[in-house]
């Protein structure tokens, strides 16, 4: 299903180009139609190219006011759906799934809603076409019985000396005016009575029609069609066509009086033509009449005008006019909306104020503007969600330095990603596939059987959101399959998982003061249910937010992992290489489907026109008081061709048992949105 933003973008894109033609008109009204001609046909051109033009060609971000929080970053699409809950009890060996809000509820109706625009579309542009397809057919079946007009023989060896044009001319009895068709072998059909007609009157029908040729005005009329289709709703596009059939036959007036026809006899045949053709006889939409009657009374005055501007086209000016309106195509179909880089985000999304730009101390990695982002939006998810706690890290892969740390506890300021640590939930399975992946124990075009969404292993049952059958590693990591990774873990056994995890340095603090060393156990089980969740990042593993940030920047290092600092290091900083590049390049494009899948559950991290490679995590755990913990994440870096920034967002006990899909995934795409936008210099 096309998204309705799009559509609306380049229903506005063809609108400008159109309204500008259509401005351009007064403008012009000194200048030949010929002219005037040229620039309704190239508008029409433009409107119908724009789409194809800013799909293709990057995009020029232009502020620009918009009253929606798209300003602000959030995704190229808010898509509808569960968010997965990755949280595997021991004790339990179930996952529960989270409810539709209110709030989704409201989403179905607008994808609803899309869905019938979209169809109303669809429709309208097919009936259109259709129009079209049927006078092409009716045009060629005319040619097909008509007959080789052997009477105008003179008047077409004069005009094809004249004009230089070949003329292939054909008797038929069903017009009663002429007309031209044929985009690539244009026909010029008469009428079976104009074999009375004098060899002056051929002539200048000829050198009406041979103008029709020569700028291949049947081709024009095509794309002008498919235009309107394209654009049948805006009724400037049936304006700017029919402008152009004017103007069309306007100048192939003119280019009959350029040739030498004296003008009021001219004007006496087109009439006499019109007069005696049957209006009940329609020329067929894929074919060029020469005397409809709707401008007639236009057409012969303006015919007999002594003073009208009549000069052909020169190729210059015709270059000149064909690189200008190339150039407005580009200009209109590239632009895209952004938000105002200052915009503060709207108040009913969030009551805490904005932050001050702080200065950092000095040799600090912090990047005052970052930091500011990262606490605006931290704020604000705390408050939307009425969370507990949260976190919001901003991360250089390339050199570890912690470009931005925000924190909060119960309503203050705390170091809540460095000092703290939670199950990391579906975050942590890049581990697995890594460890899997390198080791070779499974291959990236593998499939796994997820087992219908119910798996009983060594006496307990492993569980997923939804369930899922045979799928690919990317589907697996996408929807978030519980089941998939720990199958994956019993192939790599306990030993060899545990060395991966340490090689991501789970379990080791970060060489940072007072950071939390997380929790993993020193010795990983074969073929037992409590390792196999480990698998998943539940069980007994802990991590920060700060190791999990830093491991997915050894994925986007290509496999490279560089000890965070939140201090500027005097010499280059320390490289271990814990994985292959290939391996590395593998888990780029898995993450980047856990993002862009149909049924992602990170989809709603998307931003438009940056590619985006991460993953959402949902945790849940008993507290000793018999209440339980919710933990709901995203992690990530873009782009992810060339990755500048990883973003971790991390949020505790938001309301509704919020995923990390549904709460952190969109504090993602609005945070990369502002960094890469120009937050940060």
């Amino acid at each position: 299903m096309l998204p309705l933003d799009p559509l609306l973008t380049d229903a506005l894109r063809a609108a400008l180009l159109l309204g500008l033609a259509l401005a351009a008109m007064p403008l012009l009204r000194r200048s030949a139609s010929a002219t005037r001609r040229l620039v309704l046909a190239l508008a029409l051109g433009g409107a119908l190219a724009a789409p194809v033009v800013s799909a293709v060609v990057p995009a020029w971000h232009v502020e620009a006011p918009v009253a929606t929080t798209a300003l602000h970053g959030v995704p190229i699409s808010d898509p509808l759906g569960d968010d997965e809950v990755a949280a595997v009890m021991p004790s339990v060996g179930e996952v529960r799934a989270v409810p539709l809000s209110h709030r989704e509820a409201s989403r179905v109706a607008r994808i609803g809603r899309t869905t019938w625009i979209v169809a109303t579309w669809a429709f309208g542009a097919l009936l259109v076409v259709a129009r079209l397809l049927v006078g092409l057919v009716k045009a060629r079946a005319m040619v097909r019985r008509s007959s080789a007009a052997r009477a105008w023989s003179l008047a077409v060896e004069r005009a094809e000396r004249t004009t230089g044009l070949r003329a292939d001319v054909h008797v038929t009895s069903e017009l009663d005016a002429p007309a031209v068709t044929g985009v690539f072998a244009p026909v010029i059909l008469v009428p079976r009575g104009s074999e009375g007609w004098s060899d002056e009157r051929r002539y200048a029908v000829l050198l009406h029609e041979l103008a029709h040729v020569r700028r291949r005005d049947c081709l024009v009329h095509v794309i002008a069609q498919l235009a309107c289709a394209t654009h049948w709703f805006n009724p400037l596009a049936w304006m700017v066509a029919r402008r152009l059939r004017v103007e069309r036959e306007l100048a192939a007036d003119d280019a009959v009086i350029l040739a030498g026809a004296r003008a009021t006899a001219y004007a006496e045949d087109l009439l006499a033509i019109a007069a005696s053709a049957d209006t009940a006889r329609e020329t067929p939409s894929f074919a060029l009449g020469m005397a409809e009657h709707s401008e007639l009374a236009a057409r012969v005055t303006a015919i007999v005008s002594a003073g009208r501007p009549r000069r052909p086209l020169t190729r210059v000016r015709s270059a000149l006019l064909v690189a200008g309106s190339g150039t407005a195509v580009l200009a209109v179909a590239c632009a895209t909306p952004a938000a105002k880089k200052a915009d503060p985000p709207p108040a009913t999304l969030s009551s805490a104020p904005t932050p001050p730009v702080a200065t950092a101390p000095e040799g600090s990695t912090i990047d005052p503007k970052l930091q500011a982002i990262a606490d605006e939006e931290l704020d604000r998810v705390v408050t939307e969600w009425k969370a507990a706690a949260g976190a919001l890290l901003v991360l250089d892969p390339s050199t570890g330095e912690i470009l931005a740390n925000a924190g909060r506890a119960h309503g203050a300021p705390a170091d809540v990603a460095v000092k703290s640590a939670y199950h990391p939930g579906s975050t942590f399975k890049i581990v697995t596939l890594a460890a899997a992946l390198d080791e070779g124990v499974v291959a990236p075009s593998e499939r796994i059987d997820c087992e219908r969404g119910a798996w009983k292993y060594q006496g307990d049952v492993l569980r997923d959101n939804t369930p899922h059958g045979t799928v690919s590693l990317g589907e697996m990591l996408a929807v978030s399959s519980n089941i998939g990774p720990a199958k994956i873990f019993t192939r790599l056994g306990g030993e060899r998982f545990g060395r991966w995890a340490r090689a991501f340095h789970f379990g080791v603090a970060p060489a940072i003061e007072g950071a939390n060393p997380g929790q993993f156990p020193a010795r990983v089980e074969d073929k037992s249910y409590a390792s196999a969740v480990l698998a998943i990042g539940e069980g007994a593993s802990l991590a920060s937010p700060l190791q999990i940030a830093a491991a997915y920047a050894a994925v986007a290092n290509g496999g490279v992992y560089v000890p965070p600092t939140l201090s500027h290091r005097t010499a280059p900083a320390p490289r271990e290489t814990i994985m292959k590049a290939e391996t590395a390049r593998a888990l780029v494009s898995l993450l980047e489907g856990s993002v862009n899948g149909e049924h992602a559950t990170g989809r709603r991290a998307r931003v438009a026109g940056v590619r985006v490679a991460g993953k959402s995590g949902t945790s849940a755990w008993a507290l000793p008081n018999g209440g339980e913990a919710l933990y709901a994440s995203f992690v990530g870096f873009a782009p992810a061709d060339a990755p500048r920034f990883v973003i971790l967002v991390g949020v505790e006990q938001p309301r509704d048992e919020g995923g990390g899909g549904r709460v952190a995934a969109p504090v993602f795409a609005r945070v990369a949105s502002r960094v890469l936008g120009g937050g940060a210099q």
